[in-house]
């Protein structure tokens, strides 16, 4: 077995750090209960708070004095030790060098560490620095005993047992006080926690207030808009409702009605043009014509109506006998010769008949065009437009509405989470059972 198990033996068996005795069970008392209000919490854990923090002080300056006592009283045992010789002098001298040096280091450490000034206790903040200054005192003294734990149990085994129970007091003293700084903090987490939470509850109060107040001014707007869509509809009736609109309506089928005519005269012609088709077709390619006499001619085969004027007359008529003439002299080549000059000649002399049609026709469209500019249909409109956007704003309202309504039933039921939060945070740190009651 090497030196340090020796060490690590000893120590558990000369200062026998470990296991505490077990502690009786104190029977339970049930808890005093009280019934607050929410806004009373804070005094509550101020009070909590105050009294811990006064508590734990008190307790660290208790432990005080008695680290102070053992302090002086493990300096004593040192000066004991040191004054003692241990009966070492007819031991092996390699054995007596590591002796007396062992005992000088545990008495040099006691010597240091014991008349360490330990600071005084007035706040929490004092706790914590005589928790650390003590620690670190008891670790210096207790890894020097451990160190030499082998040399005190054998060679000085009449101090080990008084280094033992002092050391012991001081520990388990010092253990108490960080035990107590971490249940400290936990109760600082706490409230923390509740703060928050109480935070929160307020911050829900206000939004319910927000929300509220929005919900009443938005349910205001949609009735002033449901006001004003009934104006515009009453408004846009009487507009439809008036002789004016009626003979606008009137007019505007009559125009409607030409589209039916229009077809009517552009099929009429079409069905006598295709007859042509072919030889004018074949004309394209064959003819002398000039470039406008040519495009007109093609304007004619795809399109006969849109050429059909007045001012194309003239020129319609001489693509048509320039076409005969090709069929009879043969440039023109076609199944049967005289059946194409027959359907020419009929064709030439439709072509005045449609063009009158055509212009007729446009003269009835525009007569009926321009009565339709002597109404001003922009009014009904505009009125139109106006209740098409009244209507979408009433329903953009109506859906915030829903929202807001959501958004405070959510709201509103958080409140009594968070309230239950903070009484079984608050129940945690006090001795008191409270209920809260919200106001």
């Amino acid at each position: 077995m090497n030196i340090f198990k020796i060490v690590i033996l000893d120590l558990i068996m000369v200062f026998g750090w470990g296991k505490k005795k077990p502690q009786k069970q104190e029977p339970e008392i049930a808890p005093q209960k009280k019934q607050i209000l929410l806004s009373d919490v804070p005094n509550v854990i101020d009070e909590i708070h105050s009294i811990r923090t006064k508590t734990i002080i008190a307790e660290t300056k208790t432990f005080k004095n008695k680290i102070k006592s053992s302090c002086e009283t493990i300096l004593h045992i040192a000066i004991d030790l040191e004054r003692d010789t241990l009966n070492v002098d007819d031991i092996d001298v390699h054995l007596k060098r590591l002796v007396e040096r062992g005992k000088k280091e545990v008495i040099s450490v006691i010597k240091r560490e014991s008349i360490v000034q330990l600071p005084e206790i007035n706040s929490y903040g004092d706790v914590k620095n005589f928790n650390a200054i003590a620690g670190r005192m008891l670790k210096k003294i207790g890894d020097s005993l451990g160190r030499q734990s082998s040399v005190i149990h054998i060679f000085a085994k009449k101090y080990a047992g008084k280094l033992k129970d002092d050391l012991k007091v001081m520990t388990d003293g010092n253990d108490e006080i960080s035990t107590i700084i971490t249940n400290y903090t936990e109760l600082e987490t706490k409230i923390e926690q509740i703060l928050n939470t109480m935070n929160k509850i307020e911050q829900s109060k206000k939004s319910i207030s927000d929300l509220g107040e929005q919900e009443k001014l938005t349910t205001k707007t949609i009735d002033d808009l449901i006001a004003t869509i009934d104006s515009d509809e009453k408004e846009i009736e009487n507009i439809k409702n008036s002789s004016e609109y009626t003979e606008f309506l009137q007019i505007n089928e009559k125009l409607d009605s030409l589209s039916s005519e229009k077809n009517k005269i552009r099929n009429e012609i079409e069905l006598h043009l295709t007859k042509i088709s072919r030889p004018l077709n074949k004309y394209v390619y064959v003819s002398s014509l000039d470039k406008p006499l040519k495009k007109l001619l093609a304007d004619l085969i795809a399109n006969p109506y849109d050429v059909l004027v007045d001012s194309n007359k003239q020129d319609i008529i001489q693509i048509l006998e320039s076409t005969r003439k090709g069929i009879q002299s043969g440039s023109v080549s076609v199944k049967d010769t005289d059946k194409s000059l027959l359907q020419i000649d009929e064709t030439l002399l439709l072509i005045p008949g449609f063009i009158e049609k055509i212009s007729v026709f446009n003269r009835s469209k525009s007569d009926i065009e321009s009565k339709l500019l002597g109404f001003n249909n922009g009014q009904l409109k505009q009125k139109e437009s106006v209740l098409s956007k009244h209507r979408n704003d009433k329903s953009s309202l109506e859906s915030k509405i829903r929202s807001i309504e959501k958004e405070l039933k959510d709201t509103t039921e958080l409140i009594p989470k968070f309230v239950k939060s903070v009484e079984s945070i608050l129940n945690e740190i006090s001795a008191v059972q409270y209920v809260i009651r919200t106001e």
